[in-house]
């Protein structure tokens, strides 16, 4: 039966996750800061068998989507046993119905064991997403800004305008849920944080897109990370947004990114796909996303 997840298991649950899901590596601090979610809408846990974690799972209860819950199943393959997924999701669909919640949706890897077990027990693929992937072999191409607007990094004080700005950018996406300053800022404004990648694009004096970076993706030395890009509506289909990734990546390859990385939704309706793909950027890894209504 899961148990919550202590302080003192996150080396092994790292150890874990990474061996289920190595396409998309996690680390202590990561992992830290989901145990430390000042939102706390949030229950982790990990399955231990003979003194060794085989299992980690997590689910997130967000306040303002009252009616449903998302679950995330971490197994790696020699880890799966008979009665194995069927206890955590047991336990999961126990503790989201627990919490009055009655669609319920789940995350897992392309054609892994959860996908197929999530399959089994009617669980329906309703969405996906990609990690996308770009080598820095080559210099990128030159952005090309559109008329009026120019970019710089974050200055002092400007945390709050790219949170706000942020929100706004994803507030029509599929399942969009808000985050408290308290929570973004929890996961934002890590140790990996330079303010030198957070670029800003500027429409004299309206922010009008952001592109938030980290150095190094987490688990992967040398691999730059793209953590959000957002252009607020007023400012979409001018070219806004691959100027800002094509910026991203020469910042990120001047401080010697040998690749940079990203996340997105497969079907954002923005073209956020074909967008990331003209620039040179090739899919890494695909989640699917399933859903179920539970009562």
């Amino acid at each position: 039966m899961p148990r919550p997840l202590a302080e003192a298991d996150v080396p092994a649950a790292v150890r874990l996750i990474n061996e289920a899901t190595p396409e998309a590596p996690v680390d202590e601090a990561e992992v830290t800061r989901w145990l430390t979610t000042p939102a706390g809408d949030t229950e982790l846990a990990v399955v231990e068998r003979d003194g060794a974690l085989v299992a980690y799972v997590d689910i997130l209860l967000p306040e303002e989507s009252p009616d449903r819950a998302w679950i995330d199943i971490r197994v790696p393959e020699r880890c799966v046993e008979d009665g194995l997924l069927d206890e955590i999701l047991g336990w999961a669909e126990k503790t989201v119905g627990s919490r009055g919640r009655t669609l319920a949706r789940a995350v897992a890897g392309a054609g892994s064991p959860v996908a197929a077990h999530l399959e089994r027990h009617a669980y329906q693929p309703i969405r996906f997403s990609f990690r996308m992937r770009i080598e820095l072999d080559e210099a990128p191409a030159a952005p090309v800004w559109p008329e009026g607007i120019g970019v710089s990094s974050l200055r002092q004080g400007e945390e709050r305008v790219a949170y706000d700005v942020s929100q706004e950018s994803f507030a029509d996406h599929w399942e969009f849920t808000p985050n408290s300053w308290e929570e973004w800022s929890h996961y934002m404004l890590d140790e990996a944080f330079e303010p030198d990648l957070w670029l800003l694009a500027r429409d004299g004096a309206d922010v009008a897109g952001v592109c938030l970076c980290r150095r190094e993706a987490v688990g992967q030395p040398g691999v730059g990370y793209v953590r959000i890009l957002g252009v607020r509506p007023p400012w979409r289909r001018r070219g806004l947004g691959r100027a800002l990734l094509l910026e991203a990546f020469a910042r990120l390859r001047d401080l010697g990114a040998e690749a940079v990385e990203l996340g997105v939704d497969g079907e954002n309706t923005t073209g956020a796909v074909r967008l990331y793909e003209s620039a040179g950027m090739r899919v890494k890894f695909r989640w699917e996303v399933y859903g179920r209504r539970l009562v």
